[in-house]
């Protein structure tokens, strides 16, 4: 496995020194770090190669120039956003030929200006002409019409778009319903036997309050890479056998044992919570086993408001009611990647007032922001009268370019700071999906945007008359808009970040645990994609009428944010998980107020423009009629009509019959809560889940949670197992209580050691049979997808499909 030294080293930019001797260590197969380390950064790129990006349906990583419907794969969401942007362009390409005549008029008529950006803006060339001022109107309300358009496209390609990737992926949610409203003791058996009437039902999972079993998880993980650490580092001294490290050694030793009690009682706090008797969240999932039984369950329990009143008023009966007393709510099922267990237990009320508490602190920062610009306006006021009355005009002239870059500047480094909070802020919200967070991220962020670097410069300068001339709102707006078309973008490929950990972080660390962490690839957030794109259209259809230049960098933009966005996701982050076309729908409805926002600008603008003498309302005749077509837009429900409704997966059936117990690698729905608890003296890897899709399904972004056998053993006896390096940095050998690998990728049981007490287990209904974990190693020139024959607990053969996580030589786990 020769290492890609441009994928290692080409690709990023480190510092020239650390580059060079990273790359000769390398080139000469020689680590690059003290004698007897135990860290290997080849393997620490490939696991973070394999994590990143998108995978075909032969495990392969997709080409740059993969057509979009391989993007497909991670859901409707993604292929949306670089198809939106295709549209985008084709409308800024038209917008930006009619801008060509708006720019040759204000140049013609601009020729005395010497500024050079305010001479490509309306400015004074139409002070005493209301016709030229109507003839400047024309390409804007042009323009106005091709956005409105785009609009009913864009509505009408979600349906398409949704549609088709359905019909291209079987997934899990094919067959899958979301159940609310269950009773708090609800089992799973009940739920089974109830919805059996529907079809065959494959599995039923309940999810559990689980929240404080998932914070005990995470900090588990936490000190399970730092116990990893500090073994590693008192090897390190032992080898260097110093007596002046004995002091350190000593301090390191009594580390290694604070961190195994501080496990062992983290342990034992999940088994805790998990003998006890597991209370619902009010949720639950059903799969079932054709998509047919989907169906028919949907259908029973959709039902219009007319025949829930006569329900209430016991005249009919359409569907048959959990027993017989509670009405439950079903709706298709997200995929499991986009469930947080964790936050099932939450309300919808409880949601949306933190919601509203988060967007009031949004709120808050952005005022800082237009406290800060407003200070620096004023500054800026007074700094060029005094210039001016000395007579230094040139001065005067400099010192006003220079504090529009430093407006520029500080609304950018705004946005980033308010991008960074609002993702904080969000996550305290606890939405139950990646994609319910996805949107409200995306509405918070894009207020921000729109608000702080659109906007604030309007409200900071009110006068309209003050917005043409040097320094003022459109020459601040051309900066801004340049930077925003290079900084943003550039800063999504080069994630200094990430190069920061990997590169700088990563020579201290000392174990393998430790590093494979800090190389893990970044997360990528759609929601964050659709604000910036947003904000870039903002830009353009707010400035753009009256300073036309703006069309070509907003084109540009567009080009520049495509490629670097794909480039992104297929080479930088991780997958993100599936998720549907509710973001372009709400990307929608804000390009609708932006619009009216433009109309807005344009009607002040044209009037501004005019001397009093020579002011009338026929220069706003289609600012007006662009109003009246935007109220049409609104109140019309032509959303009605079938083609531009929302795409709901209730009546196809695209799954073509295939019964999912036939389809191997199908993610199921796992609780946190339900698995097994993970050990100290076990192998485990870093997060919850299960295997990925095999090849015809969409890939899930969750990994197999590695854990004991199930027991109620609360605390391991005897001394804890020597760790052995590997690519986990965990345990290999002693009695690690797994299925322990052999050369030809069959499994041979292992023991566990006797439990030093044990818990009382209430006994649960309904009983669940108890999982074995099979641990596998990836053969050589096996990829993400492929499908493994390996030898089970009984001796039975058990067919794997290998994560997209996986690549050849990692061990993957599998529950059984």
């Amino acid at each position: 496995d020769a290492l890609d030294l441009e994928d290692a080293v080409g690709s990023c930019p480190l510092p020239g020194m650390l580059a060079q001797v990273w790359t000769r260590g390398l080139t000469r197969g020689e680590p690059t770090r003290a004698p007897g380390d135990r860290v290997d950064w080849i393997k620490a790129q490939g696991r973070a190669k394999s994590m990143r990006g998108f995978k075909n349906e032969h495990g392969k990583s997709l080409l740059i120039h993969a057509p979009l419907k391989d993007l497909g794969r991670a859901g409707t969401g993604i292929e949306l956003f670089f198809r939106t942007l295709r549209w985008l362009f084709i409308v800024l390409v038209i917008a930006t030929c009619l801008g060509c005549v708006s720019l040759a008029a204000n140049l013609e008529y601009n020729k005395h200006v010497n500024t050079p950006i305010v001479v490509t803006t309306i400015g004074p060339c139409c002070k005493t002409s209301p016709s030229e001022l109507r003839a400047q109107s024309i390409p804007w309300f042009i323009t106005f019409l091709l956005f409105l358009l785009f609009l009913y496209w864009l509505r009408y390609k979600q349906r398409q778009v949704a549609h088709s990737v359905d019909r291209r992926y079987i997934t899990t949610g094919d067959y899958s319903v979301e159940v609310r409203n269950i009773p708090l003791l609800a089992n799973e058996s009940a739920l089974y036997q109830f919805f059996e009437q529907y079809g065959r039902v494959s599995q039923v999972q309940i999810g559990f309050r689980c929240s404080g079993y998932v914070r005990l998880f995470e900090r588990w993980k936490k000190h399970d890479v730092e116990l990893a650490e500090t073994r590693v580092g008192l090897a390190l001294l032992a080898e260097q056998g110093h007596a002046l490290d004995s002091a350190r050694a000593a301090t390191r030793a009594a580390k290694i044992d604070t961190l195994q009690n501080e496990m062992i009682d983290l342990e034992s706090e999940m088994a805790r919570l998990q003998a006890v008797e597991l209370i619902s969240s009010g949720a639950a999932f059903v799969i079932f086993e054709t998509e047919a039984g989907r169906r028919a369950c949907l259908k029973a329990h959709h039902l219009s408001a007319w025949t829930r009143f006569l329900e209430m008023i016991g005249w009919t009966t359409k569907h048959a009611r959990f027993g017989d007393s509670v009405d439950l709510s079903v709706v298709p099922a997200p995929e499991p990647s986009d469930v947080f267990w964790e936050n099932l237990e939450v309300g919808p009320h409880e949601v949306r007032k933190r919601s509203l508490y988060t967007l009031l602190v949004a709120m808050g920062m952005i005022g800082t922001s237009l406290v800060l610009l407003l200070l620096l306006t004023r500054s800026k006021d007074s700094q060029i009268a005094l210039l001016k009355r000395t007579g230094a005009t040139l001065a005067a002239s400099t010192y006003t370019r220079g504090v529009s870059l430093v407006a520029a500047v500080v609304v950018t480094a705004v946005n980033s700071f308010l991008r960074i909070a609002i993702n904080q802020l969000t996550v305290l919200e606890r939405h139950d999906t990646k994609s319910d967070y996805e949107e409200s991220y995306f509405i918070k962020l894009s207020l921000a945007y729109v608000l702080n670097q659109s906007l604030l410069i309007l409200i900071v300068s009110p006068n309209p008359s003050t917005w043409f001339v040097e320094g003022g709102v459109y020459a601040q707006a051309f900066y801004i808009i340049l930077a925003n078309a290079i900084v943003p973008e550039l800063f999504k490929v080069v994630r200094l970040d990430t190069i920061f950990k990997r590169y700088v972080m990563g020579t201290f660390v000392k174990s393998q645990a430790k590093l494979e962490e800090l190389w893990q690839p970044p997360e990528a957030s759609l929601g964050e994609f659709y604000a910036g794109l947003l904000k870039t259209v903002t830009l353009g259809l707010l400035y753009a009428p009256a300073m036309p230049v703006v069309w070509f960098i907003t084109t540009s933009t567009i080009i520049i944010k495509y490629w670097s966005t794909k480039y992104a996701l297929l080479r930088v982050c991780r997958q993100p998980p599936t998720l549907d076309e509710g973001l372009s729908e709400v990307f929608r409805e804000l390009l609708s107020f932006v619009l009216l926002g433009s109309v807005i600008i344009e009607a002040v603008v044209l009037d501004s423009r005019l001397d009093e003498e020579s002011r009338s309302k026929e220069h706003i005749v289609l600012p007006i009629a662009a109003g009246i077509m935007w109220l049409i837009y609104k109140i019309v429900p032509l959303q009605r009509l079938g083609c531009l409704r929302n795409y709901v997966d209730n009546r196809s059936n695209d799954t073509g019959g295939k019964v999912f117990s036939s389809l191997p690698g199908l993610a199921r729905y796992r609780c946190p809560i339900s698995q097994p608890v993970p050990s100290l003296a076990t192998i485990h890897s870093n997060s919850f889940g299960t295997v990925e899709a095999a090849p015809g399904g969409v890939p899930s972004s969750l990994e197999t949670i590695a854990v004991q056998m199930p027991s109620a053993v609360a605390t391991p006896s005897g001394p804890m197992p020597e760790r052995t390096p590997s690519l986990f940095g965990s345990a290999y050998e002693g009695n690690s209580g797994r299925w322990q690998i052999t050369s030809d990728t069959s499994v041979s049981p292992a023991q566990y050691p006797q439990p030093a007490y044990e818990l009382p287990v209430q006994p649960q209904s309904p009983p669940r049979a108890p999982p074995m974990l099979l641990a596998v190693t990836c053969p050589e020139n096996v990829g993400p997808g492929a499908q493994l024959i390996v030898q089970g607990p009984s001796g039975q053969m058990v067919t794997v499909t290998v994560p997209s996580t996986v690549f050849p030589g990692m061990i993957f786990h599998v529950s059984v």
